[in-house]
């Protein structure tokens, strides 16, 4: 299946994307992502449409044709876990049940996490230029996952290598296998026992109501995208058309959300028509969960300092509303009159 394929080794598709100036060119759009995912897509036809009825069509370009010269001149649409492979700690965006709801995610990256890790990805190359929704993680099988002895010696199939996912679902006392299925055909024949953990969207274009019952709405764990230039290709940008791309993708930020709360929404709406049932999460049940995860700072890669990665979740916490007590307190940086 070209589209599972797709989700698993990201194909390329550029548009164009004009920009202005006196010696106005076309700015390539890389969304690393097949057309089944529908909110990459529809946030980057957005943004195309933004800039005026003249605005340029999608084009396809083929991925395995040579780059050109100015191959990494151009806007990438990213997944905020492959991104995280070189700026780690965006990592800190994606802990599991650690932020309470989108909304907490939203304050983050608005407010100084969100400062941090664009300082973080500047000095490794890549300048961030938005922060856009997909959702947030679910779990979905043959049985609800309301409590923890329901996940006691579960399986749960991951579609990447993920780390950050072995950790939580260890903590769960869940286990984890990593998997390379060749087509939607081979995907739905593991989860007949065994379960996944993805946004409604993913669970809907994997088709997995044809061998799960059961969707259980935990909202544990943030998936998204992020626009961003490499910082030579940003640099190489005059003022004013960084300003007029800047400008673009803050305007649309409000109906980004939005719209891909409504994609989630409907994503819901079309698995319960396919014969899933949901169930809701108790918020006792969720804080039991982020009970039994292990300090915030292991989830982290282990190549940033560990007061790097304890200071990205004191931001975190800050903006999620988590007290992390004293050990918190004493990551933050100091004001003049507090230092020795």
């Amino acid at each position: 299946m070209v589209g599972l394929r797709g989700r698993l080794g990201p194909a390329l598709i550029a548009c164009l994307l004009w920009t202005p100036g006196a010696a106005a060119r076309p700015l390539q759009v890389e969304v690393a992502a097949p057309e089944e995912n529908r909110i990459a897509w529809v946030s980057a036809r957005h943004l195309l449409e933004s800039g005026g009825d003249n605005g340029p069509d999608l084009v396809p370009r083929d991925p395995s044709a040579a780059r050109d010269s100015d191959a990494s001149d151009r806007l990438h649409v990213l997944s905020l876990h492959d991104l995280a492979r070189e700026v780690p700690e965006l990592g800190v965006v994606q802990l599991p049940f650690f932020y309470p709801d989108l909304a907490a995610v939203h304050r983050a990256l608005d407010g100084a996490l969100g400062s941090e890790l664009g300082a973080a990805a500047r000095v490794r190359g890549w300048e961030i230029l938005a922060f856009w929704d997909e959702g947030l993680e679910v779990m979905s099988g043959n049985l609800a996952y309301t409590h923890a002895r329901a996940l006691q010696g579960m399986e749960f199939v991951l579609l990447r290598d993920d780390p950050m996912a072995e950790i939580e679902l260890r903590a769960l006392d869940v286990w984890s296998r990593r998997s390379r299925p060749a087509s939607l055909a081979e995907l739905q024949k593991e989860c007949v026992v065994s379960s996944r953990s993805a946004t409604l969207q993913q669970i809907r274009s994997e088709q997995l109501a044809r061998v799960h019952l059961d969707l259980t709405l935990t909202r544990h764990r943030y998936e998204g995208w992020v626009a961003a230039m490499r910082s030579e290709a940003w640099g190489a940008l005059d003022p004013e058309q960084r300003a007029a791309l800047a400008g673009r993708l803050d305007a649309m930020r409000g109906w980004q959300r939005e719209r891909a709360a409504q994609e989630e929404e409907s994503a819901l709406d079309a698995l319960r028509k396919d014969g899933m049932t949901a169930h809701p999460l108790p918020p006792e049940a969720w804080t039991a969960y982020r009970a039994l995860q292990p300090d915030w700072e292991r989830f982290l890669p282990e190549a940033l300092a560990h007061e790097s990665r304890l200071r990205l979740v004191v931001l975190a916490a800050a903006a999620a509303g988590i007290d992390l007590g004293r050990r918190g307190r004493e990551a933050l940086p100091q004001t003049q009159s507090q230092a020795p």
